[in-house]
């Protein structure tokens, strides 16, 4: 399998990167929320991927159009960056309560590999047994107890798997798809272990359908109930919190897929879905190959749940420009983007309601910031 990653083009203009440098970076009152932005001294793009309950937020910045570094800012503000040895692409994806990170670098373009930095700063690098097959893994998620969710490529080309490691280093492969060109990509993990992704049928690579794993074995598959009348469908789980509710995107199309529709989704504990459409296009039909292809996974599908069961996540609008938005537990979708700001990704909610996300300065759309929104109470 062949992993690719699309890489920011990085046209910088000094004299505007010193003003961005300059740009506020107090908290800024803009409708029901305030804004905080930071970027990492000297970065030529700052994206957080990140954010736990504690306000540590994490992500990646770029050295160069070839070379990322990880960061880790504390609720201070202090700023620390980091690096795989030997690295020239390292990319934090999650962090937990404790402060453990984990993500994915590069040593070789294209090949990523598994990393779990701990709070106090060691670094230990990791790729699931898979009898020889591969040697890649990207991580997604890490929880309270130190367990690791991600995926790997799996047999034969275009297939995968996801894995599951314990604190102790030892992994379980999990794979759905019997058929050898179909793939099993995990997304998300929740505090008490249980897992949640998306694998292809046995008669199309375009079907998708999202399963729940708990730490026990025991599984559930799903999909969104739509109506009959459509070619293909695909449901993507994305994210779930402690109560085992999930958040994740559909989608459908009809004529031979000359007609495509999409939306988010709500699946209770109980079995019962909410569909939803923040207020424009979604940014991508939904589809399984970023999540484990090697991509960088701060790409605008990424959808974030908190305990409470706000979700965050981004959408364009009608003009092709990208907003973040929020909807909170009764429905209410809330569009948002810092002041001043274009094109924001919103990555990660803790469960203070608070969002991590990059985007746009509009002094200069070359040069990602990060961003804080936090609700006002």
């Amino acid at each position: 399998m062949c992993f690719l990653k699309s890489r920011y083009s990085l046209v910088v203009t000094l004299c505007v990167f010193c003003l961005l440098s300059c740009a506020a970076q107090e908290p800024a009152v803009n409708g029901e929320a305030s804004y905080l932005s930071f970027h990492v001294p000297g970065a030529l793009g700052t994206y957080p991927m990140s954010i736990n309950d504690s306000m540590a937020v994490t992500g990646y910045y770029h050295v160069s159009s070839t070379v990322t570094r990880g960061f880790l800012r504390d609720a201070d503000g202090a700023i620390i960056t980091f690096n795989v040895s030997g690295g020239v692409w390292t990319e934090p994806e999650s962090i937990n309560a404790a402060g453990d990170i984990t993500g994915f670098y590069e040593a070789v373009a294209g090949i990523p590999q598994g990393f779990l930095r701990y709070a106090d700063g060691r670094i230990i690098t990791f790729d699931p047994p898979c009898n020889g097959v591969c040697h890649v893994s990207v991580p997604v998620g890490i929880n309270a107890f130190g367990e690791i969710a991600g995926n790997y490529p799996f047999l034969a080309a275009g297939a995968s798997a996801g894995f599951r490691r314990s604190r102790a280093g030892d992994f379980t492969t999990i794979r759905y798809s019997q058929g050898a060109e179909y793939p099993t990509a995990v997304s998300g993990l929740n505090s008490s272990g249980t897992i949640v992704g998306s694998f292809s049928d046995f008669d199309y690579a375009i079907n998708t359908t999202s399963f729940l794993l708990h730490p026990d074995g025991f599984s559930i598959q799903f999909s969104v109930p739509l109506d009959d009348g459509y070619d293909y469908e695909t449901t993507i789980a994305e994210g779930i919190n402690a109560d085992g509710v999930i958040a994740g995107w559909y989608g459908v199309c009809f004529d031979s897929c000359a007609k495509k529709s999409s939306g988010g989704f709500v699946r209770s504990p109980e079995g019962e879905f909410t569909v939803f459409n923040p207020p424009g296009t979604l940014v991508t039909q939904p589809e399984l190959g970023p999540v484990f292809s090697g991509e960088s996974l701060s790409a605008p599908r990424r959808l974030s749940i908190n305990q409470a069961g706000d979700i965050t996540g981004s959408y364009t609008d009608a003009k092709g420009a990208q907003h973040g938005f929020v909807r909170n537990p009764y429905g209410t979708i809330t569009s948002f983007d810092p002041p001043r700001g274009r094109q924001t990704t919103a990555t990660s909610i803790n469960d203070d309601g608070v969002i991590a996300g990059s985007y746009y300065y509009d002094w200069n759309a070359q040069i990602a910031q990060g961003f804080l929104r936090v609700p006002k109470r």
